[in-house]
């Protein structure tokens, strides 16, 4: 149903937004297979499931700008950047003299332009860079660009869901303690059923997750690798 990439970078990022609600499902034993059968007989699964894909999609792309901006630009075009430290100066120059064979522009970027007129490096840069990208759309053959790509649109936008994961996780918390209080009239957790603090810990587990893992340094570091693995692509065209 689902290329590779919508279903890793994507999909997944919003099946982990929703694993909460999994988690709950099996402590209480909810019949999860009678569900799901019934939404696939009638359709509604597939639906969903390209729903959500879109979801995780566009929560990603709203707030990518929101991730250049800290990290002080595109990644790949921060990795052009003559004073940028990423790549060595040496690699650098060859990569824009090839650049400029394969994509000329009127005049080449240098430490002038990019000091004085640090707007239109970047648009060179931008330009440079949107030729690579429709240069190397072969998966299979750019398969370690395409890996790249994919991890960081997982991160991205799972990032993305992260304000709504927290959020749901914090309600469902709260749901469940407040289940067990109405049905059984007790208000220390302690004397919960186990199911209650079996529940609880797993939520707390995934909400620490959304809270310390999931952050803009941890989509940062594939976003720089896949810059790289796209600037690298430049010798081989």
């Amino acid at each position: 149903m689902f290329d590779n990439y919508t279903l890793k970078a994507r999909f997944y990022p919003v099946i982990i937004l929703f694993l909460p609600f999994i988690v709950l499902g099996l402590f209480y034993s909810f019949e999860f297979q009678s569900v799901l059968h019934f939404f696939s007989s009638v359709g509604i699964l597939s639906a969903l499931t390209f729903l959500f894909s879109q979801l995780g999609r566009d929560q990603g792309k709203k707030r990518e700008p929101e991730l250049w901006k800290n990290w002080g630009g595109t990644p790949s075009i921060q990795i052009l950047r003559l004073r940028d430290q990423n790549i060595d100066k040496h690699t650098k120059l060859r990569y824009h003299q090839k650049l400029q064979t394969l994509f000329p522009v009127t005049t080449p970027p240098d430490l002038s332009m990019e000091t004085n007129n640090p707007n239109e490096a970047d648009e060179i840069y931008r330009a440079w860079i949107q030729f690579l990208i429709t240069k190397t759309r072969d998966t299979k053959q750019y398969g370690l660009l395409f890996k790249e790509n994919i991890n960081y649109g997982f991160r991205r936008n799972l990032w993305g869901l992260k304000k709504i994961a927290i959020i749901l996780i914090v309600l469902l918390i709260i749901f469940n303690y407040s289940f067990w209080i109405y049905k059984i009239k007790l208000w220390n957790p302690i004397l919960l059923p186990s199911a209650f603090i079996y529940s609880t810990g797993v939520l707390v587990l995934i909400l620490s997750f959304w809270l310390f893992i999931v952050s803009r340094s941890w989509v940062k570091s594939v976003a720089f690798s896949y810059a790289s693995r796209l600037c690298e692509t430049i010798e081989t065209l």
